[in-house]
């Protein structure tokens, strides 16, 4: 999503384009398609619609949007991987955020506890 934001923003960065024509240049090199990228760029605030022109032969708008004074402060890249792909958050490969054990310590004392009580345990596995 990163790439796709980011090159929807180049295209802008000339000057005022319509939707449509930015859409035929991004078909086929991002993943995500150009509205959902839009809807994300005018909720962050990157981005604002100028003016619009109807289709002919249809009811369909083709807005234009032009870049805010805003536009490039954000920076996303810290979320993102160089490649654009999102970093996973809370999972079991988010390791740095979470405890490094799998038993607390007191866990691990009663655990210790109540097998030095019992009689011995042999434990078969393979090598």
């Amino acid at each position: 999503m990163f790439q796709a934001k980011q090159f929807y923003l180049e295209q802008l960065k000339d000057g005022p384009t319509s939707h449509r024509t930015i859409t035929k240049r991004m078909t086929g090199k991002f993943d995500v398609g150009a509205a959902s990228v839009r809807d994300e760029l005018l909720k962050e605030g990157r981005i604002v619609a100028e003016s619009y022109s109807l289709i002919k032969g249809t009811n369909k708008r083709d807005i234009v949007y032009r870049l805010t004074d805003n536009a490039y402060a954000k920076v996303e890249e810290l979320d993102c991987w160089p490649c654009g792909q999102v970093k996973s958050k809370g999972n079991a490969f988010d390791w740095r955020n979470k405890e490094q054990s799998i038993f607390s310590k007191r866990e691990v004392v009663i655990a210790q506890q109540v097998y030095h009580n019992h009689s011995q345990i042999t434990i078969y596995s393979r090598a």
